[in-house]
Formats: C-alpha cells, structure tokens, sequence
C-alpha cells in the first residue's frame, strides 16, 4: 500500500514524494516479518529508480523502474536478458471513510501516517513513513494482511549522498535485451 494522495509529483518512491525529492543514493535495508534484513543500494532520480543487490552466484541483481519500461535483470546473465514487469497501478483507489492519513512533524523530520479504523471504532496505524524534509525517505513501516494475520515490513535507508546520478544507470547494460517476462512469472 504505497502512499498516494493525488497531489504528489510523479517520483520513483511516492512515500515522501509530497515533500519534494532530490536525486540521491543510499544503501536501503528491507525486512518482512521478524525475517533478516535485505540490503540494496538505490538510486532515485525524478521518476526513475535503480535498485540494486546481491543476485545468485556472481552477479548483481538489478531493477530498473523508469517511465519507459520497468525491468529485472541479472548482471552475469548469460545470455544477457533483462525481463520486463508490469509497471505498478497508476492510482491509488479512492480511500475509504475508515482511512486516514495525518502527519507528525519534528526537527528536520516528517512522519506520514495512514490509519484504518477497526470494528471497535479506534484507529489503527497500517504504514509510517519518516522523510528528511527535501523529501528523502529515512524510514517505513508498513503491516499488511496475511494468512497468518498479519506482516510487517520494514525499510531503512542510510548512506544517504544527494548526487544527480549517470542516466546511464537508468539504461540496460550494453548487449542486454529486453524481453517479455514469461507467463508465471506476469501478476
């Protein structure tokens, strides 16, 4: 559940979007429920982001979102392929009237809130998203529904550089092609 409220620029991270955003870099760790902390170093510029980790073997695995196409691909690919992803939905559906978001402010800080109301009537917050106030995601937290009743993810960015990146980071590496992803792998 990414937050969107209508009024935010088109960027690669809506969460702080709102704010502004300026190009950067960070080293980014991502945990769901309790599970150890995965690291990826990304880079935002507008609306295109790179995402990249520690693939299988000796590559490195890569997402490119940018406005003309999103893709994965494996840097040691052979041969060298990236898959095209269906690009995430456009809007956001029209939120509910047990769905509210509110905004804590700090010393240099925002925290966007989303709450749902439950069956007893109290608000319950679903996501939190800390942003320096250029508009650079810090921190996020976010519960989302499961069989098991219910998962946490968690994200932290560090290392943060504000830095107007290569275009070419944005680009597949030269010899790679874009292909479609295969039927199981399509939502």
């Amino acid at each position: 559940m990414a937050l969107a409220t209508g009024i935010a620029p088109a960027r690669a991270d809506p969460r702080c979007a709102r704010l502004g955003q300026p190009a950067y870099s960070a080293m980014r760790l991502t945990s769901a429920g309790g599970a150890p902390a995965t690291a990826a170093r990304v880079t935002l510029d507008g609306p295109r982001q790179r995402i990249e980790a520690r693939g299988p073997g000796e590559g490195r695995l890569v997402t490119l979102i940018t406005p003309e196409f999103h893709a994965v691909f494996l840097t040691s690919a052979q041969p060298a392929v990236a898959l095209r992803l269906a690009p995430p939905p456009a809007t956001a559906a029209p939120a509910p009237q047990d769905r509210r978001e509110r905004e804590e402010r700090s010393r240099g800080q925002v925290t966007f809130i989303i709450e749902l109301r439950g069956v007893s009537g109290q608000w319950h917050a679903v996501e939190r998203n800390t942003c320096r106030r250029d508009g650079v995601l810090l921190e996020a937290w976010q519960w989302q529904p499961s069989p098991a009743g219910g998962l946490v993810l968690e994200t932290r960015q560090s290392d943060i550089r504000l830095a107007r990146p290569d275009p070419a980071l944005f680009q597949l590496p030269a010899g790679f092609r874009l292909a479609e992803a295969p039927p199981a792998a399509r939502p």
